[in-house]
């Protein structure tokens, strides 16, 4: 069995995605959109737990990734918290949550049993060797040991090349010139 390419791939994640369609259902009608600070709250709330195993499904280690799905579990809370309160104001029945219900008792283990997976497997690495990134593999530590690129950013040419600077350059040892080996583009 491989493992999952993409985070739409996710049971996790396509539990949370039914369960915001299902929220949105809900929010969008006429009561319940009437409370904008409602409404927003339990939207924010379902787009959050989406959001969050999209965002960790990116991350680098195991923990990193059950960090961001607890983040995801503490949104579902959030929004379980929101419904009842929607209830008892009228603007959904009990009747109307039964699918919100039934996608949060499957999201919730389901978002348990994979934070418990993740914290007690060792980070997955594929063609990488070892579970640490090295400075060659981690670009913020590789950029320090590359050699400098040249400074100049612009394309345009010099404003003008032929006027000698009013400060004596120096040669290589740090003295200047005398004026007698001293020659400048106007000598010419």
């Amino acid at each position: 069995m491989r493992g999952a390419r993409h985070f739409s791939e996710l049971t996790v994640w396509q539990l949370a995605d039914e369960l915001r369609v299902e929220t949105l259902k809900l929010t969008s009608r006429p009561a319940f959109a009437r409370n904008l600070k409602a409404q927003t709250q339990a939207e924010d709330a379902v787009n959050s737990i989406c959001r969050n195993i999209a965002e960790g499904f990116g991350c680098e280690t195991h923990g990193q990734f059950a960090w961001f799905l607890r983040i995801s579990r503490r949104s579902l809370n959030e929004l379980q918290d929101a419904f009842p309160g929607a209830e008892q104001k009228g603007y959904v029945t009990s009747h109307d949550r039964a699918p919100v219900r039934a996608l949060t008792r499957r999201l919730y283990p389901a978002l348990n049993r994979f934070i418990a997976y993740l914290d007690s497997t060792p980070d997955y690495r594929p063609n990488r060797g070892s579970t640490r990134p090295t400075a060659s593999q981690h670009p913020s530590k590789s950029a320090r040991t590359r050699p400098r690129q040249s400074p100049r950013t612009d394309t345009r040419k010099p404003l003008a090349p032929n006027i000698v600077s009013s400060v004596a350059p120096t040669n290589v040892s740090g003295i200047a010139p005398t004026s007698k080996n001293f020659r400048t583009d106007c000598d010419a």
